[in-house]
């Protein structure tokens, strides 16, 4: 139990909305296992008080924060200074506040491959197809060619958003060690030399749920590993598929553990346990 007392130190997540986040439970248990005399607390900030709630960050001295949507490209604007690969993803889901000064991070595209490694799973001279070429194919393939020689696809419907990505990475040889070798639409996707299958669109869940993304036009081979962003339904229609086909398949579960426990790392230099985060949100 967190005892709030006139030393008590804040982090936050800044968002609308937020009252669906997990970020909560995940961080008050890392305070609490570290005994840390900090609180983490969700706002609901709108986009017209994003400024001022940057502001407050560092006038209110908090810890820092974790912005989250619709605010991770905006909030930028706002900050002091950017990391590497927050800069060049051109997103922010993390703030740490340094004696005034904020420095906005990115651990989602780093998170999705601190989850590959719990399973052991390498990405070195492996090609990674990704479904879709919003803000989270965006972070996964920049962070991917940032940290392991590897191939990455970006399969998207809109083929300019696609190359939007493959230009951040293949126009700056000095960062990245991958490559995305290819963009292509769902017509011309082609899966027999692909290693791991990542749908980062939203088909799978809310409306969509029960719906594969870009439906038939995905031919999986056997030796493919498929994993799903979403966590919530655990079990995608695209994941069930693929078991029931005899594939090995994750969600996004462990991407999600695996960018909480970074950011816990950047406000508090301490480090979670993967496992028994996982086991905290599997109950909730």
């Amino acid at each position: 139990m967190i005892t709030i007392s006139g030393k008590t130190k804040t982090v936050a997540l800044i968002g609308d909305p937020v009252e669906h986040s997990f970020s909560p439970f995940i961080h008050n248990y890392g305070f609490q296992t570290h005994k840390l005399n900090t609180v983490y607390v969700n706002h609901t900030v709108k986009k017209h008080y994003l400024k001022e709630a940057i502001e407050g960050i560092r006038a209110l001295g908090y810890v820092g924060a974790n912005v989250t949507y619709p605010h991770k490209i905006q909030v930028i604007n706002f900050l002091d200074e950017v990391s590497k690969e927050a800069r060049l993803i051109g997103a922010v889901n993390t703030i740490k506040n340094e004696n005034g000064k904020l420095i906005g991070y990115n651990t989602d595209g780093s998170g999705f491959i601190y989850g590959l490694a719990q399973d052991g799973i390498e990405i070195k001279n492996k090609t990674i197809c990704i479904l879709g070429a919003g803000g989270a194919s965006k972070s996964i393939a920049i962070s991917l060619c940032l940290k392991a020689d590897c191939e990455v696809i970006i399969c998207n419907r809109n083929i300019e958003k696609a190359e939007e990505i493959f230009y951040i990475v293949n126009n700056d040889n000095k960062n990245f060690l991958g490559k995305v070798t290819q963009v292509v639409t769902p017509n011309d996707l082609k899966l027999e030399n692909v290693d791991i299958l990542v749908n980062c669109t939203p088909v799978g869940m809310g409306k969509l749920k029960g719906l594969i993304p870009f439906g038939d036009k995905l031919k999986l081979h056997k030796n493919i590993i498929v994993y799903d962003l979403i966590y919530n339904p655990h079990e995608t229609q695209l994941l069930k598929v693929a078991r029931n086909e005899g594939f090995i398949t994750y969600n996004g579960l462990n991407m999600l553990v695996g960018q909480a426990i970074l950011a816990f790392e950047i406000w508090t230099g301490k480090i979670l346990d993967f496992e028994e985060i996982k086991r905290i949100i599997q109950k909730l």
